[in-house]
């Protein structure tokens, strides 16, 4: 199940990213659509953790846990304070904020099966 979430954490926050590219292109402020992106973004990702939390908390064996949960963590801060910049900087850069927050949780993503291979079987 959570390959499944991986994978969708993946397109959502890859279509996220490219939105927010096209935006910052087009030297477009970040509007609700771009900040609805965003909070799918922390809604797939929060979805996922509480996935590996409850796997876990299951009997699964994390050599790293500080690290795992600190990923996890700071995969659902990083939409927020993306958000939270979009939404009050209103130029471009609200929407390469976005850009850059989508694209560090693709690699947060990319780095949870080396953190903890035993919740992706």
């Amino acid at each position: 199940m959570t390959l499944v979430l991986s994978v969708v954490v993946y397109v959502v926050c890859g279509l996220t990213a490219l939105l927010a590219l096209y935006y910052a292109a087009r030297d477009l402020a970040a509007d609700l659509v771009l900040l609805g992106a965003c909070a799918l973004s922390l809604l797939v990702w929060f979805t996922e953790g509480a996935a590996l939390a409850l796997r876990d908390l299951g009997g699964g064996a994390v050599d790293d846990p500080v690290t795992l949960y600190g990923y996890l963590l700071t995969g659902l801060v990083l939409p927020i304070g993306a958000g939270w910049a979009a939404l009050f900087e209103r130029t471009r850069w609200g929407s390469l904020v976005v850009a850059a927050a989508a694209i560090t949780m693709v690699v947060l993503n990319l780095r949870l099966p080396q953190i903890w291979a035993g919740g992706f079987a």
